[in-house]
């Protein structure tokens, strides 16, 4: 399946479309970060931000900034 620009499929956060474009389903992101799948949910969606520690975690598991995660 080709890949096609993230925020076509529905993304509308910056990290549900670094998610995206690692391949990730919510729950496999948060198997590697050691979370459940609600956690990833309610980030994606704006309903809680990631503590800063967090926000380490998740950048390296997704390969990108903590900057590119908070635009």
């Amino acid at each position: 399946m080709p890949r096609t620009d993230p925020r076509s499929r529905g993304a509308s956060s910056p990290i549900a479309s670094a998610r995206l474009a690692a391949g990730l389903t919510q729950e496999q992101l948060g198997e590697k970060m050691g979370l459940p799948q609600n956690v990833i949910s309610r980030w994606e969606r704006g309903a809680c931000i990631p503590k800063s520690d967090s926000l380490f975690k998740l950048a390296n598991a997704l390969g990108c900034s903590m900057e590119s995660l908070m635009k």
